[in-house]
Protein backbone atom coordinates (compact mmCIF):
# COMPACT_ATOMS: atom_id res chain seq x y z
CA UNK A 1 0.00 0.00 0.00
CA UNK A 2 1.04 3.54 0.16
CA UNK A 3 2.27 5.75 2.72
CA UNK A 4 2.79 9.17 2.60
CA UNK A 5 4.91 11.34 5.32
CA UNK A 6 5.76 15.27 5.42
CA UNK A 7 8.09 15.90 2.52
CA UNK A 8 10.79 17.98 4.49
CA UNK A 9 13.85 16.29 4.06
CA UNK A 10 12.79 12.76 5.00
CA UNK A 11 9.34 13.17 5.55
CA UNK A 12 9.55 15.30 8.44
CA UNK A 13 7.48 17.76 9.86
CA UNK A 14 9.22 20.80 9.74
CA UNK A 15 9.40 23.28 13.10
CA UNK A 16 11.20 27.20 12.97
CA UNK A 17 13.22 28.24 15.83
CA UNK A 18 14.07 31.88 16.84
CA UNK A 19 16.91 32.94 18.69
CA UNK A 20 17.00 35.25 21.61
CA UNK A 21 20.14 37.46 22.77
CA UNK A 22 21.89 38.37 25.84
CA UNK A 23 24.69 37.34 28.16
CA UNK A 24 24.32 34.47 30.63
CA UNK A 25 22.60 35.87 33.73
CA UNK A 26 24.66 34.35 37.15
CA UNK A 27 21.45 35.04 39.42
CA UNK A 28 21.13 31.97 41.65
CA UNK A 29 23.06 30.22 39.52
CA UNK A 30 25.30 28.15 41.63
CA UNK A 31 22.12 26.69 43.77
CA UNK A 32 20.89 25.65 40.40
CA UNK A 33 23.59 24.12 38.92
CA UNK A 34 23.98 21.63 42.69
CA UNK A 35 20.38 21.04 42.10
CA UNK A 36 21.37 20.31 38.43
CA UNK A 37 24.19 18.48 38.91
CA UNK A 38 22.56 16.32 41.72
CA UNK A 39 19.66 15.49 39.52
CA UNK A 40 21.77 14.26 36.62
CA UNK A 41 24.13 12.35 38.97
CA UNK A 42 21.06 10.44 40.59
CA UNK A 43 19.91 9.88 36.80
CA UNK A 44 23.12 8.06 35.48
CA UNK A 45 23.34 6.19 38.36
CA UNK A 46 20.02 4.69 37.68
CA UNK A 47 20.30 4.56 33.61
CA UNK A 48 23.54 2.14 34.60
CA UNK A 49 21.55 -0.23 36.74
CA UNK A 50 18.74 -0.09 33.88
CA UNK A 51 20.91 -0.46 30.88
CA UNK A 52 19.87 2.65 29.35
CA UNK A 53 22.03 4.07 26.45
CA UNK A 54 23.26 7.63 26.44
CA UNK A 55 21.03 7.96 23.11
CA UNK A 56 18.32 7.36 25.24
CA UNK A 57 19.45 9.59 28.16
CA UNK A 58 19.89 12.69 25.50
CA UNK A 59 16.17 12.08 24.39
CA UNK A 60 14.64 11.83 27.37
CA UNK A 61 16.26 15.53 28.07
CA UNK A 62 14.74 17.17 25.12
CA UNK A 63 11.41 15.72 25.42
CA UNK A 64 9.22 17.89 27.23
CA UNK A 65 6.68 17.28 29.86
CA UNK A 66 4.05 20.43 29.89
CA UNK A 67 2.68 18.83 33.04
CA UNK A 68 6.07 18.94 34.70
CA UNK A 69 7.87 22.05 33.51
CA UNK A 70 7.32 24.96 35.24
CA UNK A 71 5.84 28.06 33.43
CA UNK A 72 8.83 30.18 31.55
CA UNK A 73 11.24 26.61 32.40
CA UNK A 74 13.39 25.41 29.56
CA UNK A 75 11.84 21.89 28.88
CA UNK A 76 15.23 20.37 28.77
CA UNK A 77 16.71 21.20 32.01
CA UNK A 78 13.19 22.59 33.85
CA UNK A 79 15.76 25.48 34.67
CA UNK A 80 13.65 29.25 33.86
CA UNK A 81 15.03 31.04 30.86
CA UNK A 82 16.19 34.25 31.50
CA UNK A 83 15.80 37.07 28.93
CA UNK A 84 19.29 37.89 29.38
CA UNK A 85 20.23 33.86 28.35
CA UNK A 86 20.65 32.71 25.08
CA UNK A 87 17.50 30.89 24.21
CA UNK A 88 15.58 29.23 21.46
CA UNK A 89 12.14 29.65 20.59
CA UNK A 90 10.56 26.28 19.25
CA UNK A 91 7.64 23.84 19.72
CA UNK A 92 5.92 26.26 21.53
CA UNK A 93 8.60 26.87 24.82
CA UNK A 94 11.74 28.48 25.04
CA UNK A 95 14.88 26.66 25.40
CA UNK A 96 18.42 27.34 26.49
CA UNK A 97 20.73 26.90 23.25
CA UNK A 98 22.35 24.07 24.74
CA UNK A 99 19.43 22.03 25.49
CA UNK A 100 18.19 21.93 22.47
CA UNK A 101 19.52 19.20 21.51
CA UNK A 102 18.83 16.55 18.74
CA UNK A 103 16.94 13.10 19.91
CA UNK A 104 19.37 11.45 17.59
CA UNK A 105 22.79 12.52 17.46
CA UNK A 106 22.78 14.63 20.96
CA UNK A 107 24.27 17.24 19.03
CA UNK A 108 22.66 21.00 19.16
CA UNK A 109 20.22 22.29 16.77
CA UNK A 110 20.79 25.19 14.84
CA UNK A 111 19.17 26.53 12.08
CA UNK A 112 15.71 27.21 11.63
CA UNK A 113 14.40 23.45 10.51
CA UNK A 114 14.40 20.30 12.41
CA UNK A 115 12.17 17.63 12.90
CA UNK A 116 10.35 16.17 15.02
CA UNK A 117 8.58 12.86 16.63
CA UNK A 118 7.23 11.56 19.91
CA UNK A 119 8.15 15.12 21.32
CA UNK A 120 11.69 15.07 20.30
CA UNK A 121 13.43 17.10 18.04
CA UNK A 122 16.38 16.09 15.41
CA UNK A 123 18.20 17.08 12.89
CA UNK A 124 16.74 16.34 9.52
CA UNK A 125 19.43 14.68 8.31
CA UNK A 126 19.30 12.93 11.53
CA UNK A 127 15.64 12.27 11.38
CA UNK A 128 16.10 10.75 8.10
CA UNK A 129 19.07 8.27 8.81
CA UNK A 130 16.72 6.86 11.78
CA UNK A 131 13.45 7.26 10.65
CA UNK A 132 13.04 7.39 6.58
CA UNK A 133 11.99 4.95 4.04
CA UNK A 134 14.58 3.71 2.97
CA UNK A 135 13.96 1.43 -0.86
CA UNK A 136 14.73 -2.19 -0.07
CA UNK A 137 15.66 -2.68 -3.95
CA UNK A 138 18.03 0.42 -4.60
CA UNK A 139 19.22 1.33 -1.04
CA UNK A 140 18.36 4.49 -1.44
CA UNK A 141 16.23 6.77 0.82
CA UNK A 142 12.84 7.38 -0.57
CA UNK A 143 11.63 11.26 -0.83
CA UNK A 144 15.67 12.47 -0.11
CA UNK A 145 16.78 15.49 -0.39
CA UNK A 146 17.72 15.42 -4.25
CA UNK A 147 17.45 13.21 -7.42
CA UNK A 148 14.46 12.44 -8.72
CA UNK A 149 12.89 10.72 -5.42
CA UNK A 150 12.91 14.54 -4.65
CA UNK A 151 11.49 15.47 -7.46
CA UNK A 152 8.58 12.86 -7.39
CA UNK A 153 7.99 13.74 -3.95
CA UNK A 154 7.46 17.52 -4.83
CA UNK A 155 5.06 16.44 -8.36
CA UNK A 156 3.25 14.29 -5.53
CA UNK A 157 1.74 17.60 -3.27
CA UNK A 158 4.48 17.61 -0.47
CA UNK A 159 4.25 13.41 0.11
CA UNK A 160 6.58 10.76 -0.05
CA UNK A 161 5.44 7.85 -2.11
CA UNK A 162 6.39 4.11 -1.56
CA UNK A 163 5.05 0.27 -1.28
CA UNK A 164 5.04 -2.09 1.60
CA UNK A 165 4.75 -5.58 0.86
CA UNK A 166 1.73 -7.03 2.85
CA UNK A 167 3.83 -9.97 4.66
CA UNK A 168 7.42 -9.09 4.59
CA UNK A 169 6.97 -4.95 5.39
CA UNK A 170 9.79 -4.95 2.79
CA UNK A 171 9.39 -0.90 1.81
CA UNK A 172 10.40 -0.03 -2.04
CA UNK A 173 9.83 2.75 -4.72
CA UNK A 174 6.51 2.44 -6.44
CA UNK A 175 8.67 2.43 -9.73
CA UNK A 176 10.27 -0.98 -9.10
CA UNK A 177 6.46 -2.63 -9.88
CA UNK A 178 7.10 -2.02 -13.46
CA UNK A 179 10.58 -1.69 -13.78
CA UNK A 180 11.72 -5.21 -14.32
CA UNK A 181 13.00 -5.53 -10.84
CA UNK A 182 12.65 -9.72 -10.27
CA UNK A 183 10.38 -11.37 -7.57
CA UNK A 184 10.95 -14.75 -5.95
CA UNK A 185 8.40 -17.36 -6.78
CA UNK A 186 8.47 -18.69 -3.88
CA UNK A 187 8.52 -15.92 -1.32
CA UNK A 188 7.08 -13.01 -3.70
CA UNK A 189 9.98 -10.85 -1.98
CA UNK A 190 12.25 -8.63 -4.58
CA UNK A 191 15.63 -8.61 -5.87
CA UNK A 192 17.62 -5.94 -4.00
CA UNK A 193 20.37 -4.65 -6.96
CA UNK A 194 23.81 -5.11 -7.06
CA UNK A 195 23.44 -9.18 -6.24
CA UNK A 196 22.59 -8.40 -2.70
CA UNK A 197 19.97 -10.96 -1.78
CA UNK A 198 16.24 -10.30 -1.40
CA UNK A 199 15.53 -6.71 -0.09
CA UNK A 200 14.93 -6.12 3.39
CA UNK A 201 14.45 -2.00 3.29
CA UNK A 202 12.66 -0.43 6.25
CA UNK A 203 13.13 2.70 7.98
CA UNK A 204 16.38 4.68 9.01
CA UNK A 205 20.10 3.86 7.61
CA UNK A 206 19.58 0.23 9.59
CA UNK A 207 17.09 -1.08 7.12
CA UNK A 208 20.32 -0.73 4.07
CA UNK A 209 20.02 -3.98 1.49
CA UNK A 210 23.43 -5.12 3.07
CA UNK A 211 21.65 -6.49 6.16
CA UNK A 212 19.12 -8.64 4.15
CA UNK A 213 19.86 -12.52 5.11
CA UNK A 214 21.84 -13.51 2.46
CA UNK A 215 23.47 -12.16 -1.06
CA UNK A 216 23.46 -13.37 -4.07
CA UNK A 217 21.89 -12.90 -7.29
CA UNK A 218 18.17 -14.62 -7.65
CA UNK A 219 18.76 -18.27 -9.73
CA UNK A 220 16.66 -18.27 -12.26
CA UNK A 221 14.79 -21.57 -13.67
CA UNK A 222 14.23 -22.86 -17.04
CA UNK A 223 10.82 -21.49 -17.21
CA UNK A 224 11.90 -17.74 -16.49
CA UNK A 225 10.90 -17.87 -13.00
CA UNK A 226 12.84 -16.14 -10.43
CA UNK A 227 14.25 -17.78 -7.08
CA UNK A 228 15.75 -16.38 -3.79
CA UNK A 229 18.92 -18.05 -2.24
CA UNK A 230 16.86 -19.41 0.63
CA UNK A 231 14.08 -20.60 -1.61
CA UNK A 232 16.37 -21.98 -3.95
CA UNK A 233 18.18 -23.82 -1.23
CA UNK A 234 15.00 -26.43 -0.60
CA UNK A 235 13.61 -25.96 -3.71
CA UNK A 236 11.64 -29.45 -4.62
CA UNK A 237 13.25 -29.77 -8.51
CA UNK A 238 13.73 -33.97 -9.41
CA UNK A 239 10.48 -35.44 -8.72
CA UNK A 240 12.86 -38.73 -7.44
CA UNK A 241 14.64 -37.05 -5.53
CA UNK A 242 13.55 -33.92 -4.02
CA UNK A 243 9.56 -34.53 -4.41
CA UNK A 244 9.42 -38.56 -3.53
CA UNK A 245 10.74 -37.58 0.30
CA UNK A 246 8.51 -34.59 0.25
CA UNK A 247 5.52 -36.29 -0.81
CA UNK A 248 6.19 -39.26 1.77
CA UNK A 249 6.08 -36.65 4.52
CA UNK A 250 2.47 -35.31 3.50
CA UNK A 251 1.27 -39.08 3.50
CA UNK A 252 2.14 -39.45 6.92
CA UNK A 253 0.95 -36.82 7.71
CA UNK A 254 -2.24 -37.77 6.08
CA UNK A 255 -1.93 -41.24 7.42
CA UNK A 256 -1.88 -40.28 11.08
CA UNK A 257 -4.80 -38.24 11.09
CA UNK A 258 -7.02 -41.36 9.67
CA UNK A 259 -6.84 -39.75 5.77
CA UNK A 260 -4.61 -42.35 4.52
CA UNK A 261 -3.63 -42.16 1.10
CA UNK A 262 -0.81 -45.31 1.25
CA UNK A 263 -0.10 -47.44 -0.40
CA UNK A 264 -2.66 -46.68 -3.36
CA UNK A 265 -1.23 -42.86 -3.48
CA UNK A 266 -1.45 -41.59 -7.15
CA UNK A 267 2.24 -40.88 -9.30
CA UNK A 268 3.92 -37.07 -8.71
CA UNK A 269 4.52 -35.60 -11.47
CA UNK A 270 6.79 -32.15 -11.23
CA UNK A 271 6.56 -29.94 -14.39
CA UNK A 272 7.23 -26.60 -15.55
CA UNK A 273 4.20 -23.37 -15.07
CA UNK A 274 3.71 -24.33 -19.34
CA UNK A 275 3.00 -27.84 -19.01
CA UNK A 276 0.85 -27.24 -15.89
CA UNK A 277 -1.20 -24.64 -17.15
CA UNK A 278 -1.85 -26.86 -20.70
CA UNK A 279 -3.30 -29.95 -18.38
CA UNK A 280 -5.65 -26.79 -16.34
CA UNK A 281 -7.09 -26.20 -19.60
CA UNK A 282 -7.88 -29.07 -20.76
CA UNK A 283 -9.28 -30.28 -17.21
CA UNK A 284 -11.21 -27.11 -16.69
CA UNK A 285 -11.39 -27.28 -13.05
CA UNK A 286 -9.83 -24.47 -11.84
CA UNK A 287 -11.43 -21.62 -14.55
CA UNK A 288 -12.85 -18.75 -13.01
CA UNK A 289 -11.60 -19.34 -9.77
CA UNK A 290 -7.77 -18.80 -9.57
CA UNK A 291 -6.26 -16.51 -11.32
CA UNK A 292 -2.43 -19.16 -11.52
CA UNK A 293 -2.38 -22.86 -11.02
CA UNK A 294 0.04 -24.60 -8.97
CA UNK A 295 -0.70 -27.88 -9.05
CA UNK A 296 -3.72 -30.39 -10.04
CA UNK A 297 -5.04 -33.75 -9.26
CA UNK A 298 -5.77 -35.28 -12.31
CA UNK A 299 -8.57 -38.25 -12.77
CA UNK A 300 -10.99 -39.59 -14.34
CA UNK A 301 -14.51 -39.85 -13.09
CA UNK A 302 -17.04 -42.74 -14.72
CA UNK A 303 -20.85 -42.07 -14.99
CA UNK A 304 -22.57 -45.28 -15.75
CA UNK A 305 -26.40 -44.45 -17.39
CA UNK A 306 -29.16 -47.15 -17.29
CA UNK A 307 -30.41 -46.82 -20.87
CA UNK A 308 -33.90 -48.01 -21.88
CA UNK A 309 -34.09 -49.43 -25.61
CA UNK A 310 -37.10 -49.95 -27.59
CA UNK A 311 -37.80 -50.74 -31.46
CA UNK A 312 -38.33 -48.20 -33.79
CA UNK A 313 -40.98 -48.94 -36.53
CA UNK A 314 -40.70 -45.99 -38.38
CA UNK A 315 -44.54 -46.02 -39.19
CA UNK A 316 -44.11 -49.45 -41.25
CA UNK A 317 -44.84 -53.27 -39.79
CA UNK A 318 -40.68 -54.36 -39.26
CA UNK A 319 -38.69 -52.79 -36.92
CA UNK A 320 -35.89 -50.34 -38.71
CA UNK A 321 -33.83 -49.34 -35.48
CA UNK A 322 -34.28 -49.28 -31.83
CA UNK A 323 -35.47 -46.01 -29.57
CA UNK A 324 -33.02 -45.11 -26.50
CA UNK A 325 -33.78 -43.28 -23.62
CA UNK A 326 -31.77 -42.48 -20.20
CA UNK A 327 -34.12 -43.56 -17.59
CA UNK A 328 -31.33 -43.65 -15.02
CA UNK A 329 -27.55 -42.70 -13.98
CA UNK A 330 -25.28 -43.23 -11.30
CA UNK A 331 -21.57 -42.35 -10.59
CA UNK A 332 -19.09 -45.21 -11.61
CA UNK A 333 -15.62 -45.63 -10.23
CA UNK A 334 -13.06 -42.70 -10.14
CA UNK A 335 -9.49 -42.99 -10.62
CA UNK A 336 -6.91 -40.96 -9.50
CA UNK A 337 -3.87 -40.93 -12.86
CA UNK A 338 -1.90 -38.51 -11.23
CA UNK A 339 -0.69 -35.71 -8.49
CA UNK A 340 0.86 -32.55 -10.68
CA UNK A 341 2.69 -29.98 -8.58
CA UNK A 342 4.99 -26.67 -10.23
CA UNK A 343 8.89 -27.65 -10.03
CA UNK A 344 10.93 -25.78 -8.73
CA UNK A 345 9.03 -24.16 -5.53
CA UNK A 346 10.72 -24.05 -1.86
CA UNK A 347 9.43 -27.43 -0.26
CA UNK A 348 7.15 -25.88 2.61
CA UNK A 349 5.36 -23.85 -0.41
CA UNK A 350 5.34 -27.41 -2.96
CA UNK A 351 4.41 -29.28 0.31
CA UNK A 352 1.21 -27.15 1.12
CA UNK A 353 0.53 -27.70 -3.02
CA UNK A 354 1.03 -30.77 -2.41
CA UNK A 355 -1.53 -31.70 0.41
CA UNK A 356 -4.11 -29.44 -1.12
CA UNK A 357 -4.04 -31.91 -4.43
CA UNK A 358 -3.82 -34.80 -2.14
CA UNK A 359 -6.54 -33.84 -0.38
CA UNK A 360 -8.73 -33.71 -3.77
CA UNK A 361 -7.10 -37.56 -4.63
CA UNK A 362 -8.33 -38.62 -0.92
CA UNK A 363 -12.02 -37.96 -1.56
CA UNK A 364 -11.97 -39.39 -4.95
CA UNK A 365 -9.81 -42.61 -4.05
CA UNK A 366 -11.88 -43.02 -0.70
CA UNK A 367 -15.25 -43.39 -2.17
CA UNK A 368 -19.14 -42.41 -0.62
CA UNK A 369 -18.40 -38.73 -1.00
CA UNK A 370 -21.22 -37.02 -3.36
CA UNK A 371 -20.46 -34.31 -5.42
CA UNK A 372 -19.14 -31.32 -3.53
CA UNK A 373 -19.88 -27.63 -4.17
CA UNK A 374 -16.18 -25.77 -5.22
CA UNK A 375 -16.31 -24.17 -1.75
CA UNK A 376 -16.61 -27.17 0.06
CA UNK A 377 -14.17 -29.23 -1.18
CA UNK A 378 -11.03 -26.35 -1.89
CA UNK A 379 -12.05 -25.06 1.85
CA UNK A 380 -11.37 -28.98 3.18
CA UNK A 381 -7.98 -28.61 0.78
CA UNK A 382 -6.84 -25.37 2.02
CA UNK A 383 -7.31 -26.74 5.40
CA UNK A 384 -5.52 -29.42 5.19
CA UNK A 385 -2.65 -27.43 3.30
CA UNK A 386 -2.24 -25.26 6.34
CA UNK A 387 -2.48 -27.71 9.16
CA UNK A 388 0.66 -29.27 7.22
CA UNK A 389 2.33 -25.94 6.96
CA UNK A 390 1.63 -26.07 10.86
CA UNK A 391 3.05 -29.28 11.56
CA UNK A 392 6.00 -28.24 9.37
CA UNK A 393 6.39 -25.11 11.81
CA UNK A 394 6.77 -27.16 14.72
CA UNK A 395 8.97 -30.38 13.51
CA UNK A 396 10.30 -29.66 10.17
CA UNK A 397 10.07 -31.46 7.28
CA UNK A 398 11.32 -35.14 8.81
CA UNK A 399 11.53 -37.15 5.61
CA UNK A 400 13.17 -34.53 3.94
CA UNK A 401 15.71 -33.75 6.97
CA UNK A 402 14.76 -30.01 6.34
CA UNK A 403 14.52 -28.01 9.99
CA UNK A 404 14.34 -31.51 11.92
CA UNK A 405 16.75 -32.55 14.62
CA UNK A 406 19.26 -34.47 12.00
CA UNK A 407 19.51 -32.90 8.73
CA UNK A 408 20.29 -35.40 5.70
CA UNK A 409 20.11 -33.51 2.87
CA UNK A 410 19.68 -35.66 -0.61
CA UNK A 411 21.92 -34.61 -3.59
CA UNK A 412 19.04 -34.31 -6.39
CA UNK A 413 17.84 -31.02 -7.67
CA UNK A 414 21.56 -29.39 -7.92
CA UNK A 415 22.25 -29.62 -3.92
CA UNK A 416 25.12 -31.33 -2.48
CA UNK A 417 24.38 -33.57 0.03
CA UNK A 418 25.59 -32.97 3.09
CA UNK A 419 24.34 -33.63 7.20
CA UNK A 420 24.61 -32.45 10.22
CA UNK A 421 22.68 -32.66 14.07
CA UNK A 422 21.33 -29.41 14.97
CA UNK A 423 17.79 -28.69 17.49
CA UNK A 424 14.60 -28.90 15.66
CA UNK A 425 12.45 -26.11 15.72
CA UNK A 426 10.04 -27.66 18.61
CA UNK A 427 13.47 -27.54 20.74
CA UNK A 428 14.12 -24.33 19.41
CA UNK A 429 16.57 -24.86 17.03
CA UNK A 430 18.77 -21.52 16.06
CA UNK A 431 20.18 -22.45 12.83
CA UNK A 432 19.93 -20.79 9.30
CA UNK A 433 17.53 -23.89 7.83
CA UNK A 434 15.20 -23.62 11.13
CA UNK A 435 14.79 -20.01 10.82
CA UNK A 436 14.66 -19.90 6.81
CA UNK A 437 11.75 -23.29 7.49
CA UNK A 438 10.11 -20.74 10.05
CA UNK A 439 9.64 -18.09 7.96
CA UNK A 440 8.49 -19.35 4.87
CA UNK A 441 6.09 -21.20 6.90
CA UNK A 442 4.75 -18.32 8.43
CA UNK A 443 4.52 -17.17 5.12
CA UNK A 444 2.82 -19.91 3.53
CA UNK A 445 0.12 -20.06 6.21
CA UNK A 446 -0.19 -16.13 5.95
CA UNK A 447 -1.18 -16.41 2.06
CA UNK A 448 -3.43 -19.37 2.68
CA UNK A 449 -5.64 -17.94 5.44
CA UNK A 450 -5.57 -14.21 3.94
CA UNK A 451 -6.68 -15.71 0.50
CA UNK A 452 -9.44 -12.92 -0.46
CA UNK A 453 -11.20 -15.49 -3.00
CA UNK A 454 -14.61 -17.18 -1.97
CA UNK A 455 -13.65 -20.49 -3.14
CA UNK A 456 -10.68 -20.76 -1.37
CA UNK A 457 -10.27 -18.14 1.34
CA UNK A 458 -14.08 -18.38 2.40
CA UNK A 459 -13.94 -22.14 1.55
CA UNK A 460 -10.76 -22.42 4.31
CA UNK A 461 -12.17 -20.18 6.95
CA UNK A 462 -15.66 -22.34 7.27
CA UNK A 463 -13.64 -25.08 6.69
CA UNK A 464 -11.36 -23.83 10.01
CA UNK A 465 -13.79 -22.90 12.14
CA UNK A 466 -15.82 -26.61 11.08
CA UNK A 467 -12.32 -28.05 12.58
CA UNK A 468 -12.10 -26.14 15.51
CA UNK A 469 -15.33 -26.94 16.74
CA UNK A 470 -15.83 -30.91 15.97
CA UNK A 471 -12.02 -32.20 14.58
CA UNK A 472 -10.89 -32.94 11.54
CA UNK A 473 -12.64 -36.64 11.25
CA UNK A 474 -15.97 -35.38 12.33
CA UNK A 475 -15.74 -32.59 9.84
CA UNK A 476 -14.83 -35.22 6.96
CA UNK A 477 -17.44 -37.55 8.19
CA UNK A 478 -20.15 -34.80 8.37
CA UNK A 479 -19.16 -33.94 4.12
CA UNK A 480 -19.39 -37.25 3.24
CA UNK A 481 -22.68 -38.00 4.93
CA UNK A 482 -24.05 -34.54 3.70
CA UNK A 483 -21.99 -32.95 1.04
CA UNK A 484 -21.96 -29.87 3.53
CA UNK A 485 -19.72 -28.66 6.36
CA UNK A 486 -20.67 -29.05 9.93
CA UNK A 487 -22.03 -26.10 12.05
Amino acid sequence: GEAAAAAAAAGAGAGASSAGGGSRSRAGGDVIGDDEALARALQEEEDRATGQTSARRRRATTTPASDSVPPGACPGCRRVVSAFEGYVTAMGARWHRGCFTCGACGGAIGGTHFATRDGAPFHRSCYREKFAPRCGVCDEFIGGTGGSRAANANEAGGSVRFMTHPYWGTVFCPEHEFDGTRRCDGCDRMEARGGRGVATGGYGSGASVGASSSCGEFAELPDGRAMCLECASTAVIDAEHDGTPLYDDVCVFFSKRDLPLLPERPPLHLVSQDTLNDADDNEGWHRGRTARTRGLCLFEEHTVYTVERTPDFAGGFFPVGFKERVVGQSRGATVVNAVVVLYGLPAVCAGAILAHECTHAYIRMAGGYPRLRPKIEEGLCQLMALLWVEHVAARGIETMGVGSGRKVRSGGGGKGASSSSSSSLAKGGDGWEEHNLAAMAGFVANQIRTDPTEVYGDGLRDALAAYQKHGLGAVFAHVRRTGELPR
